[in-house]
């Protein structure tokens, strides 16, 4: 199972990969229809090799979720975290799941010159409407943009920048310009944000000054190093070796 899921990772479309690894499907009160949405674990467990889904949840099952009548789904997140930013939930949507892995794919020289294309008076800022062209650009030249196809009979159909990051980004009336400097540090608390939830992952005793184990730490490196199981298997008891031998050193 593990294999399959990897080999989802790897080479599924965008909408296959959200359906598989999202957990909740969310009812919406004035609409009364449900939107799939990954809790930041899902996401995380959506890029990360190796890590399986929880029993009984893959393609197209979830857990039904009414916020008028059940609390939302405790996430272990600091009170400033970025997903908040995405909604007062921490819940991701389709198209933020879209953006999150465009931000994530995507180097940071690639965005400034996304702006600068962008940039029509040479100030530095987009608007809300250019930024949708920067996000777009840029999308379409990772290979996760290149597989995504807009599936309506599914209901996974990028649209843009959510509501909730719209107001981040561009106040709430959309007036505000967003600068390169502002969106780069976006992203890198973004980067920060999801190596802390795969550190705590692996963390036995919660706390400001946890640790993970030499070996934990190397199968964190090896999950994106594209190499055979075997040869990681055999990696990472060289890791274990190798500290369980220097522990022993007077």
């Amino acid at each position: 199972i593990v294999e399959y899921e990897n080999r989802i990772r790897a080479y599924s479309t965008p909408d296959k990969i959200f359906r598989y690894f999202a957990t909740l499907k969310v009812l919406n009160s004035e609409t009364s229809e449900y939107e799939i949405c990954m809790t930041p674990a899902d996401f995380v467990r959506s890029i990360t090799p190796g890590v399986k889904q929880p029993d009984g949840l893959g393609l197209d099952q979830f857990r039904k979720f009414d916020p008028k009548h059940e609390d939302y789904p405790e996430l272990e997140l600091g009170e400033h975290s970025i997903f908040y930013k995405l909604g007062q939930s921490g819940l991701i949507s389709f198209s933020d799941y879209i953006l999150l892995l465009t931000v994530l794919s995507t180097p940071q020289r690639n965005f400034e010159i996304a702006f600068q294309m962008f940039d029509l008076n040479g100030d530095g800022n987009v608007d809300a409407e250019e930024f949708e062209k920067v996000q777009q650009i840029v999308m379409n030249q990772t290979s996760m943009g290149m597989r995504h196809r807009d599936r309506s009979t599914t209901g996974n159909v990028n649209k843009g920048v959510s509501s909730a990051l719209s107001t981040f980004f561009f106040g709430p009336d959309a007036k505000k310009k967003l600068t390169v400097e502002n969106f780069l540090d976006f992203q890198l608390q973004l980067q920060r944000e999801i190596l802390q939830i795969e550190f705590e992952r692996f963390v036995t005793e919660p706390g400001p000054n946890a640790t993970i184990k030499e070996k934990e730490f190397g199968a964190i490196l090896l999950a994106y190093a594209g190499l055979p199981d075997n040869k990681k298997v055999r990696m990472l008891k060289r890791v274990k070796k190798s500290y369980k031998d220097h522990s022993k050193k007077p």
